[in-house]
């Protein structure tokens, strides 16, 4: 068994919950500002990273380390790591879990490391910007992860930890996902492929995932790159060929072989005579109202909380016949960004409840500059 620390996105809570629902939480060691660290079994390490949407970096932790001992610890690595190498290396100095950055001086690290490189007759280069933290998408770029090294520093409760990073967000595998599929329609709103794997691995281990709103997809295609067999269905005969051009395209241009069905259906008469397949988890995100660029006047808002609180309960009552007992429906529902602070769906345990559902978790994903919020909700059939 050995100790990894899992760099937490923006929505950290969020991502924390992922990981737990992926890893389990008998084996998380501590969680931190920026971090989680976990002790496990040895693992493929991108595998895992391309499957969660909500880590930043996977890390191996070196040891446990002070200020004393850091620089010796720094020295050792490098020279394990790059005693038998040619060529320039690129490098990087992160610092996680700091709320004061200047509690970790990454330029006297930097520095150094550079001094001692060159003391083994190396060239290198850090990517550092300015001695401060550098982006993912900087040490994405630069390769640094594949031909040198990302050295952490991570804050613990008890004391620093020294790691490296093993494994980082495959940006350009996402930006092909989301950007390249040949079916997009941003006037329905489109679900980041990121946010689409957290809710799917919120739901937990599944082999058959359902979603009554696909849309153009988004859900399916990342079920199909876990290995699950995709079923969709959506109103819109358009969404349908959508989804069904976007899920073709993704077996192609990403080698996947998942099975897949997408249909046209109302998913208020969801039944296991349209849904025949032995579905394990829905995740879907659904309707979240009309389409506002200014938070609506309070009356609005109440009347699209009434037509979507009626949306809900008739399709969740309608999911219950295809659902085992103690299956998972991870569902996107909507609030506001308000002056007062968010407002969200009234009563909306209750409504679960009245569907036939416990209400196990309210998470959280919104971006600043967005009226409407998703709210994700995992509920467990009774």
């Amino acid at each position: 068994m050995n100790l990894y620390a899992f760099e937490l996105g923006r929505k950290k809570d969020l991502c924390f919950a992922e990981l737990i629902a992926v890893l389990g939480e008998e084996n998380l060691m501590e969680r931190n500002l920026d971090t989680a660290i976990f002790e496990l079994e040895d693992f493929e390490a991108q595998k895992l990273q391309d499957r969660l949407g909500g880590s930043i970096k996977t890390i191996q932790i070196i040891a446990p380390t002070d200020q004393k001992q850091l620089r010796k610890q720094i020295e050792n690595e490098l020279e394990s790591d790059f005693k038998d190498r040619s060529g320039k290396i690129p490098f990087s100095v992160s610092a996680l879990s700091y709320k004061n950055q200047q509690d970790i001086n990454i330029k006297q690290i930097l520095n150094f490391s550079k001094i001692f490189l060159k003391s083994l007759g190396l060239n290198s280069r850090f990517v550092n910007k300015n001695f401060q933290n550098t982006r993912p998408s900087t040490i994405y770029k630069a390769k640094v992860v594949k031909k040198g090294i990302d050295i952490n520093i991570i804050k613990g409760k008890h004391h620093m930890w020294l790691g490296k990073t093993i494994a980082i967000q495959n940006i350009d595998a996402y930006s092909k996902r989301d950007y390249d599929k040949p079916a997009r329609d941003t006037q329905v709103g489109m679900t980041p492929p990121k946010l689409a794997q957290i809710m799917i691995n919120l739901a937990g281990e599944s082999q058959t995932i359902y979603d009554p709103f696909c849309g153009t997809g988004t859900y399916l295609m990342e079920a199909m790159l876990m290995g699950k067999t995709a079923i969709g269905s959506d109103l819109a005969a358009r969404m349908v060929e959508m989804a069904e051009k976007n899920c073709d395209w993704l077996a192609v241009e990403f080698h996947n072989n998942s099975k897949y069905r997408i249909f046209e259906s109302d998913a208020h008469f969801i039944s296991k005579k349209t849904v025949p397949e032995k579905i394990d988890t829905i995740v879907t995100e659904g309707y979240l109202g009309p389409a506002v660029s200014k938070t609506p006047a309070p009356e609005q808002r109440e009347k699209t909380f009434r037509e979507l609180a009626n949306l809900h309960l008739n399709w969740l009552k309608a999911a219950h016949n295809i659902l085992p007992t103690g299956g998972k429906i991870v569902m996107c529902i909507a609030a506001f960004r308000t002056k007062q602070g968010i407002e969200h769906l009234p009563h909306f345990e209750q409504l679960a409840e009245t569907a036939g559902y416990e209400v196990e978790a309210l998470l959280q994903y919104e971006r600043h500059e967005q009226v409407v919020i998703r709210n994700i909700a995992i509920l467990v059939k009774k």
